[in-house]
């Protein structure tokens, strides 16, 4: 059974070097400065998973939306992929974390995929959170030149709701004039 945590104040940065660097692309990571900004502000958590015998196994970045929860950064270490462990994780922050309220993931959208590896890539990674119970909604995006499928779990909104929810957790984290310049979503 995996316990969690938020990491501590003196965790983040090097976490943030360690971890979030070595499983994000660069243009999908939020500066540093402005996840402690966001955290400083009590509407951001970085948690930390570990098995029963503490070993540190994956780890969770999300934002306190009110009712939705963005689920911003899920890695698991690697070491103990495929063993179950981020479905674990995924059952924790939308049973406990999101507890009653829409939870919102951005995939990134295979239709938009540079080469066939990719592609299949992005496909694993939204039938990893449909078999965690994620639904994909009918709301894609583009933030920063990356196009998404926004996946919700939880409780059921519609697709305007999931959209407007959305922007307004990009409004909440950046700066205005570069989410009009960066961020759009839109209903196909």
């Amino acid at each position: 059974m995996l316990q969690w945590r938020e990491l501590r104040a003196d965790e983040r940065e090097s976490w943030y070097r360690e971890k979030l660097q070595r499983d994000f692309p660069a243009d999908e990571l939020k500066p540093y400065a402005r996840i402690e900004a966001l955290v400083g502000q009590g509407v951001y958590h970085c948690c930390l998973f570990a098995d029963g015998a503490g070993t540190e196994v994956a780890y969770a970045y999300w934002k306190d939306c009110g009712k939705f929860v963005l689920l911003d950064y899920l890695a698991v270490e690697p070491e103990a992929r495929g063993k179950g462990v981020g479905s674990a994780a995924l059952r924790i922050l939308s049973e406990e974390i999101a507890a009653g309220r829409t939870m919102l993931i951005e995939a990134e959208n295979p239709a938009c995929a540079g080469s066939l590896a990719e592609q299949a890539a992005r496909k694993a990674r939204i039938r990893f959170y449909q078999k965690g119970g994620m639904r994909l909604s009918g709301v894609l995006e583009e933030a920063f030149g990356v196009e998404y499928r926004i996946l919700t779990g939880g409780p059921e909104a519609d697709d305007r709701e999931v959209a407007q929810a959305m922007m307004d957790a990009y409004y909440q984290m950046v700066p205005a004039d570069i989410v009009r310049r960066e961020v759009k979503n839109w209903i196909p």
